[in-house]
């Protein structure tokens, strides 16, 4: 199946270069990735690098050429007029703090259906509720084309100030981040892995017993207990050198003479 791997913006193409049109909700229009069919017919396969938000009038580029362009279906959406500029503002901006995409247009502001939302705007008692049904377009962030999240998902063009300026802000960001360091975590981590540990721990134990007990127990036990242990710990690491070299020389020269002369006399 022929894929759609880029797309047009509205007003940078010629709509009579387009071979189809596809009509897609909000939902659809932020899918990275799926099989979509033109009303003549053109059936692709949506495959984006990244996950989109496509406006009314971008086109699909096919892979051979041709051009598809979205249409925003309508929906059903709520619209808050606000007359006093003040309210307006205020209601823009519970809006956006509960990240709810939203069309901005003059004096009116449209979301998508939300009961909960609603029942907000009714008790701030500024705004005129009514219901529409037409194409959602909300505002793709201070960024420009492509943002409805609050993320970093933006289109920079070939503005060089504003792509300086993200590039900062995400140095920023990645300095204030504490780093852990794992076992996949290689050079290109992007911080300073060259840690130098030299305690300088040299461990040369040289232990030489000599036990001379001089026992005067005629058994001649003559023990000599020759330890050599060479344990050899090297940690590279730290470079920890752990020599023991245990010499034990026991010597221990027993000699038992009990004397006992027992003289027993029979019984009779």
């Amino acid at each position: 199946m022929i894929r759609a791997t880029s797309v047009l913006s509205a007003g940078t193409y010629s709509s009579a270069l387009a071979r189809d049109r596809v009509v897609l909700d909000f939902d659809e229009r932020r899918r990275r990735r799926g099989v979509v069919m033109g009303e003549k017919g053109v059936e692709f396969l949506v495959d984006l690098a990244e996950t989109p938000t496509l406006e009314n009038g971008d086109a699909f580029e096919l892979e051979d050429g041709r051009l598809v362009t979205i249409v925003a279906a309508p929906e059903k959406l709520v619209e808050f007029r606000v007359a006093d500029p003040f309210a307006f503002g205020r209601l823009a901006w519970h809006l956006g703090n509960r990240h709810t995409p939203t069309q901005i247009l003059p004096g009116a502001l449209r979301i998508r259906d939300d009961y909960v939302l609603v029942e907000m705007v009714k008790k701030m008692g500024t705004a005129t509720i009514g219901f529409v049904e037409a194409p959602f377009d909300p505002e793709g962030g201070a960024y420009g084309h492509g943002a409805t999240t609050g993320h970093d998902h933006v289109k920079v063009g070939a503005d060089p100030a504003l792509a300086a300026a993200l590039e900062r802000r995400a140095k920023r960001r990645a300095e204030r981040t504490p780093h852990v360091h794992g076992p996949d975590c290689g050079p290109d981590c992007g911080l300073d892995h060259s840690h130098d540990h030299d305690h300088g721990h040299t461990h040369d134990h040289d232990h030489d017993h000599d036990h001379g007990h001089p026992h005067t127990h005629d058994h001649d036990h003559d023990h000599v207990h020759a330890h050599d242990h060479d344990h050899g710990h090297v940690h590279d690491a730290h470079g920890h050198t752990h020599d023991h070299d245990h010499d034990h020389d026991h010597d221990h020269d027993h000699d038992h003479d009990h004397g006992h002369d027992h003289d027993h006399e029979p019984r009779r």
